[in-house]
């Protein structure tokens, strides 16, 4: 007694009804209608859902082609599952399912083993994302003023006194810290004083000492190390008895900022050390400690620099006051605003620096390259992005903004001859779009005819992959490297129709994709034949 749903599914794969084991036919079924069934008119779909008997869903005739489907309409696997358990309820004869071999759909010329790219992924060593230390300055550098006019103070910081400390920590209005691009004061997660950088004035300029020095060659790396940065004096910080900040990244305060120098006062305090967490990876500046005895005639300060979006934490002052001061670091070729001065590249005199993991991440690279076996037919490698970027409505700014890893990527495939880009990532159900550019959703809706992956294919050329794997409109396949953090995200509107309009949001994240070609010419891109691109089960 055959139930027509079910017969309906098997006149498409052409199988004979065999009576199985269940469980030996639910995992065969899942594989096999996963792969060999490719879209269902909606009068179908609804037939598979319900288990409907009938003449109506006759299984020969009733078969529509492949053409007039909806490309909205695809048999997921939840369906399978209600169809199979509907019958097997029923007491139903059950077909024979062949069982497609996975590892042969696996293997493809553009299809990567995990094994070759273990080479690259070993090659992100594990760069701590800041450099710190303790630097002696000349005693007119710790000469420090503020206050008003007609109430100013001097208090010299190699050899401040308790009463000076007070007065300063007095002048102090209370700190707040950036949330959703608002300034915001809870002192339940920060407790500390600050100073507006026109509230005091400094002797320390860092393009006259060696701190922008320590910074590109402790922080920068590559053709970074010889870019113009600009330096903005920002805040003053005092944490006395009790102070503390909880975990959290700095605000950019524009695109092209890219770090954070923290300079900190041989002023007597024990505790509030610096944490810093990138990546599950945790490491600690204690500047009560580096600066023990450095109050002398050549007093030091402790320096620490960061990149913005890297996550530290100030752990409660046990006593005395620890005393800072923050700078802010931009790239100098990059447009921006605010009270800053640069140093130029020429001024600095400095030498592209080549950290360990940039030689073996390119030997790893070339190597495969080189390799005949390696991507035979050309073929896409992803990077999930290591640091977060400002996205507005372009991508064109952030190679000029990539740090560490990310940087690391870009420099050494255009050194290999190969092209790296910018692409957005969109999740739209099992589906997976690239785009190459921020999409502008202004006009969009969410149509039942019409998917968000498919709107991206036919408007800005997207890469639409099945399950981060197979691509659709090509025969190609991605290779990720590195996995997708959310890190970089655009934020989109659009409108979504259910049983009514409403207000929904599309969310992209960054990544670096580097398509290569075939062995002895991996720059020149594989042009491949378009298929017309189905968004249903392949």
């Amino acid at each position: 007694m055959a139930n027509t749903a079910t017969g309906f599914v098997g006149s498409i794969l052409e199988f004979s009804a065999i009576s199985l084991d269940q469980n030996v036919l639910r995992s065969s079924a899942a594989n096999a209608l996963s792969r060999g069934v490719k879209r269902l008119s909606c009068r179908h779909k609804q037939a598979l859902r319900s288990g409907v008997r009938g003449s109506n869903f006759r299984t020969s005739t009733d078969t529509p082609p492949a053409c007039r489907f909806s490309p909205r309409l695809h048999l997921t696997r939840v369906d399978l599952w209600k169809m199979l358990d509907s019958s097997m309820t029923r007491g139903c004869s059950l077909p024979v399912i062949p069982v497609f071999n996975i590892e042969n759909m696996s293997s493809h010329p553009t299809l990567a083993t995990p094994e070759s790219l273990e080479s690259l992924r070993e090659a992100f060593a594990a760069k701590p994302p800041f450099v710190s230390g303790t630097l002696p300055l000349d005693p007119k550098n710790f000469i420090l003023f503020h206050g008003a006019v007609k109430n100013a103070h001097c208090i010299d910081l190699a050899h401040a006194s308790e009463e000076d400390l007070q007065i300063l920590t007095n002048a102090c209005d209370r700190a707040t810290f950036g949330l959703n691009k608002e300034d915001v004061l809870d002192e339940s997660y920060r407790k500390a004083g600050k100073l507006d950088s026109s509230s005091f004035s400094t002797s320390i300029v860092p393009e006259r000492t060696s701190l922008i020095d320590l910074v590109r060659a402790g922080l920068l790396e590559g053709m970074d190390a010889t870019r113009p940065i600009k330096v903005e004096l920002y805040k003053l910080n005092v944490y006395d008895e009790g102070s503390f900040f909880k975990p959290h990244q700095d605000t950019p305060r524009s695109e092209s900022m890219f770090g954070s120098l923290v300079l900190v006062f041989p002023t007597p305090h024990k505790g509030g050390a610096l944490v810093l967490r990138d990546d599950e990876k945790e490491w600690t500046f204690d500047s009560a400690a580096a600066l023990t005895g450095h109050a002398g005639d050549t007093p030091s300060i402790g320096y620490v620099a960061f990149f913005s979006d890297v996550e530290h934490e100030v752990l409660p002052v046990e006593s005395g006051h620890r005393l800072t001061i923050t700078f802010n670091l931009y790239f100098g070729d990059i447009e921006t605003t605010g009270d800053t001065t640069a140093l130029s590249s020429s001024e600095a005199s400095v030498s592209p620096t080549i950290p360990p993991n940039e030689i073996l991440f390119k030997t790893a690279f070339q190597t495969l390259l080189e390799d005949p076996a390696f991507l035979p037919d050309g073929g896409t490698l992803a990077f999930g992005m290591h640091h977060v970027y400002p996205i507005k409505d372009s991508l064109k700014h952030i190679p000029k903004l990539l740090k560490g890893n990310d940087a690391l990527v870009w420099r050494v495939s255009k050194q290999l001859g190969v092209k790296p880009r910018v692409y957005v990532l969109y999740k739209d159900g099992r589906l997976t779009a690239l785009v190459p550019t921020v999409p502008n959703f202004k006009g969009y809706c969410d149509q039942e005819d019409i998917s968000l992956a498919e709107q991206l294919h036919r408007t800005y050329h997207a890469m639409v992959l099945l399950d981060d794997v197979k691509r659709i409109d090509t025969a190609e396949r991605v290779n990720w490297v590195t996995g997708m953090k959310v890190l970089s995200r655009v934020k989109s509107p659009y409108m979504a129709y259910g049983n009514q309009a409403e207000l929904s949001y599309a969310y992209g994240d960054v990544c670096l994709i580097v398509r290569l070609g075939r062995p002895g010419s991996r720059g020149e891109l594989v042009a491949r034949p378009k298929k017309k691109a189905h968004y249903g089960f392949y």
